[in-house]
Protein backbone atom coordinates (compact mmCIF):
# COMPACT_ATOMS: atom_id res chain seq x y z
CA UNK A 1 0.00 0.00 0.00
CA UNK A 2 2.75 2.47 0.89
CA UNK A 3 4.57 1.79 -2.38
CA UNK A 4 1.38 2.59 -4.30
CA UNK A 5 0.99 5.89 -2.40
CA UNK A 6 4.61 6.88 -3.00
CA UNK A 7 4.26 6.07 -6.71
CA UNK A 8 1.07 8.16 -6.91
CA UNK A 9 2.81 11.01 -5.09
CA UNK A 10 5.81 10.81 -7.42
CA UNK A 11 3.54 10.77 -10.49
CA UNK A 12 1.58 13.79 -9.23
CA UNK A 13 4.80 15.64 -8.33
CA UNK A 14 6.08 15.20 -11.87
CA UNK A 15 2.76 16.15 -13.48
CA UNK A 16 2.15 19.08 -11.15
CA UNK A 17 5.61 20.57 -11.52
CA UNK A 18 5.57 20.03 -15.30
CA UNK A 19 2.24 21.85 -15.65
CA UNK A 20 3.47 24.70 -13.45
CA UNK A 21 6.64 24.98 -15.54
CA UNK A 22 4.69 24.91 -18.83
CA UNK A 23 2.43 27.74 -17.68
CA UNK A 24 4.91 29.90 -15.75
CA UNK A 25 4.95 32.59 -18.46
CA UNK A 26 1.32 32.26 -19.55
CA UNK A 27 -0.34 35.68 -19.21
CA UNK A 28 -3.89 34.28 -19.15
CA UNK A 29 -3.20 31.85 -16.30
CA UNK A 30 -1.32 34.50 -14.34
CA UNK A 31 -4.19 36.96 -14.75
CA UNK A 32 -6.73 34.27 -13.78
CA UNK A 33 -4.85 33.49 -10.56
CA UNK A 34 -4.36 37.18 -9.74
CA UNK A 35 -8.07 37.94 -10.17
CA UNK A 36 -9.27 34.78 -8.43
CA UNK A 37 -6.83 35.09 -5.53
CA UNK A 38 -7.73 38.78 -5.16
CA UNK A 39 -11.33 37.74 -4.47
CA UNK A 40 -10.30 34.83 -2.24
CA UNK A 41 -7.75 36.79 -0.21
CA UNK A 42 -10.52 39.07 1.06
CA UNK A 43 -12.45 36.05 2.37
CA UNK A 44 -9.84 33.52 3.58
CA UNK A 45 -6.47 33.73 5.31
CA UNK A 46 -4.65 30.87 3.64
CA UNK A 47 -4.10 30.24 -0.08
CA UNK A 48 -1.80 27.85 -1.95
CA UNK A 49 1.46 29.09 -3.40
CA UNK A 50 1.00 27.29 -6.72
CA UNK A 51 -1.80 26.17 -9.01
CA UNK A 52 -1.22 23.82 -11.94
CA UNK A 53 -3.22 24.41 -15.11
CA UNK A 54 -4.37 21.45 -17.19
CA UNK A 55 -4.90 21.80 -20.95
CA UNK A 56 -8.34 23.00 -22.11
CA UNK A 57 -9.35 19.58 -23.43
CA UNK A 58 -9.17 18.23 -19.87
CA UNK A 59 -12.27 19.97 -18.53
CA UNK A 60 -12.02 18.60 -15.02
CA UNK A 61 -10.35 20.58 -12.26
CA UNK A 62 -9.34 18.75 -9.10
CA UNK A 63 -7.59 18.86 -5.78
CA UNK A 64 -5.78 15.69 -4.72
CA UNK A 65 -4.19 14.90 -1.37
CA UNK A 66 -1.58 12.16 -1.34
CA UNK A 67 0.22 11.60 1.95
CA UNK A 68 1.35 15.08 3.08
CA UNK A 69 1.05 16.87 -0.28
CA UNK A 70 -1.98 18.59 -1.83
CA UNK A 71 -2.09 19.09 -5.60
CA UNK A 72 -4.40 21.75 -7.05
CA UNK A 73 -5.28 21.43 -10.76
CA UNK A 74 -7.45 23.89 -12.70
CA UNK A 75 -8.55 23.31 -16.29
CA UNK A 76 -7.65 26.07 -18.73
CA UNK A 77 -11.23 25.71 -20.01
CA UNK A 78 -12.17 27.98 -17.08
CA UNK A 79 -10.12 30.88 -18.46
CA UNK A 80 -12.72 31.62 -21.13
CA UNK A 81 -15.87 31.24 -19.02
CA UNK A 82 -18.21 34.19 -18.42
CA UNK A 83 -17.43 36.36 -15.39
CA UNK A 84 -20.38 34.91 -13.39
CA UNK A 85 -18.84 31.44 -13.18
CA UNK A 86 -15.27 31.98 -14.35
CA UNK A 87 -13.83 31.26 -10.89
CA UNK A 88 -16.29 28.57 -9.75
CA UNK A 89 -13.80 25.73 -10.31
CA UNK A 90 -11.02 27.68 -8.57
CA UNK A 91 -13.22 28.49 -5.56
CA UNK A 92 -14.45 24.89 -5.35
CA UNK A 93 -10.93 23.42 -5.55
CA UNK A 94 -9.57 25.93 -3.02
CA UNK A 95 -12.44 24.74 -0.80
CA UNK A 96 -11.05 21.22 -1.12
CA UNK A 97 -7.49 22.47 -0.54
CA UNK A 98 -8.50 24.24 2.68
CA UNK A 99 -10.74 21.37 3.81
CA UNK A 100 -7.94 18.81 3.31
CA UNK A 101 -5.88 20.73 5.86
CA UNK A 102 -8.52 20.28 8.56
CA UNK A 103 -10.36 17.16 7.42
CA UNK A 104 -12.18 15.18 10.12
CA UNK A 105 -11.43 11.44 10.19
CA UNK A 106 -13.38 9.37 7.64
CA UNK A 107 -15.54 7.62 10.24
CA UNK A 108 -16.52 10.96 11.79
CA UNK A 109 -17.43 12.38 8.36
CA UNK A 110 -19.51 9.31 7.57
CA UNK A 111 -21.38 9.57 10.89
CA UNK A 112 -22.16 13.24 10.28
CA UNK A 113 -23.17 12.67 6.64
CA UNK A 114 -25.42 9.63 7.21
CA UNK A 115 -28.06 11.88 8.83
CA UNK A 116 -27.79 14.68 6.26
CA UNK A 117 -30.93 15.78 4.43
CA UNK A 118 -29.72 15.16 0.88
CA UNK A 119 -32.81 16.63 -0.78
CA UNK A 120 -32.40 19.88 1.15
CA UNK A 121 -28.73 19.98 0.22
CA UNK A 122 -29.56 19.39 -3.48
CA UNK A 123 -32.11 22.22 -3.38
CA UNK A 124 -30.16 24.70 -1.25
CA UNK A 125 -26.60 24.06 -2.43
CA UNK A 126 -26.34 21.91 -5.58
CA UNK A 127 -26.76 18.39 -6.88
CA UNK A 128 -22.98 18.09 -7.02
CA UNK A 129 -22.82 18.71 -3.26
CA UNK A 130 -24.30 15.26 -2.59
CA UNK A 131 -22.21 13.44 -5.19
CA UNK A 132 -19.89 11.74 -2.69
CA UNK A 133 -20.50 10.35 0.75
CA UNK A 134 -18.91 12.00 3.77
CA UNK A 135 -19.58 15.53 2.54
CA UNK A 136 -16.41 15.66 0.49
CA UNK A 137 -18.16 17.62 -2.27
CA UNK A 138 -20.62 19.38 0.03
CA UNK A 139 -17.94 21.40 1.82
CA UNK A 140 -16.24 22.82 -1.31
CA UNK A 141 -19.61 23.55 -2.94
CA UNK A 142 -20.81 25.52 0.09
CA UNK A 143 -17.40 27.21 0.28
CA UNK A 144 -17.63 28.26 -3.39
CA UNK A 145 -21.03 29.85 -2.85
CA UNK A 146 -19.94 31.55 0.40
CA UNK A 147 -17.04 33.13 -1.49
CA UNK A 148 -19.54 34.34 -4.10
CA UNK A 149 -21.65 35.94 -1.36
CA UNK A 150 -24.48 33.44 -1.01
CA UNK A 151 -25.98 32.98 2.45
CA UNK A 152 -27.20 29.63 3.75
CA UNK A 153 -29.60 28.76 6.53
CA UNK A 154 -28.62 27.36 9.92
CA UNK A 155 -29.03 23.73 8.84
CA UNK A 156 -26.54 24.00 5.95
CA UNK A 157 -24.06 26.07 7.96
CA UNK A 158 -24.23 23.72 10.97
CA UNK A 159 -23.50 20.76 8.71
CA UNK A 160 -20.68 22.69 7.02
CA UNK A 161 -19.15 23.53 10.41
CA UNK A 162 -19.50 19.96 11.74
CA UNK A 163 -17.51 18.80 8.71
CA UNK A 164 -14.82 21.44 9.47
CA UNK A 165 -15.65 23.57 6.45
CA UNK A 166 -13.09 26.37 5.97
CA UNK A 167 -13.82 29.65 7.69
CA UNK A 168 -14.94 32.42 5.36
CA UNK A 169 -14.75 36.05 6.46
CA UNK A 170 -17.78 38.31 6.14
CA UNK A 171 -16.60 41.28 4.13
Amino acid sequence: MKIRLYLAKTKNNILYNSLIYLNKNNKKTKQYIEEGFSILSQKVDNLPEKVAFRPKFIHQSSCVKILDKIYLYISKANLDKPKDNKFDALFHEIGHWLHFQNLPPKEERQNIWKNADLEKIKNDVSEYAVKRNEGLEFVPEVFKFLIKGKKFDKYIMDLYNKLNGPKVKDV
